[in-house]
């Protein structure tokens, strides 16, 4: 683990503040409370990093992955008109616990599934890059269904 660094709970994923896993850290402070330790928090890789967007604040609560029929579509780095990621992160599942692989903002790939959620979908992707094929599941405002403006 980095020095200094807080280890990242999916459940604690709100507001801007990181868990513990102990108990929820606050922003200001970086004090934890034992008496409120979530329940069933998941341990995330400390190379995740958090989204400019809500995520999912509770990991038990998610849709089911549907075929998504063979779409072609762009991972796409900008959020509200901001470049935020020059490279995508594709993760494990909608609790982003792992990354798996990486893509260039503005890739072309191939969308396998799609999984609804209360508050971020996500989708699973396949694309060639060229380190090699990557896939995983990226938030759905990381990914432009329609062809990107020339």
């Amino acid at each position: 683990m980095l020095a200094g660094r807080t280890p990242r709970v999916a459940s604690d994923r709100r507001d801007g503040l990181l868990g513990t896993g102990r108990g929820v850290s606050t922003a200001a402070s970086g004090e934890t409370s034992l008496s409120e330790a979530p329940t069933g928090s998941i341990q995330c890789d400390p190379d995740v990093p958090d989204l400019p967007f809500p995520d999912n604040p509770d990991p038990t609560a998610y849709g089911i992955p549907a075929p998504w029929p063979a779409h072609k579509a762009w991972v796409n780095g900008v959020y509200q008109g901001r470049v935020i990621e020059t490279t995508v992160f594709l993760y494990d599942s909608h609790e982003r616990r792992h990354i798996t692989g990486a893509v260039p903002s503005g890739t072309e790939a191939q969308v396998e599934l799609y999984q609804a959620n209360p508050v971020l979908d996500f989708y699973f992707v396949r694309a060639e890059t060229a380190t090699g094929p990557q896939k995983g599941w990226v938030p759905a405002p990381f990914l432009q269904l329609s062809l990107p403006p020339n």
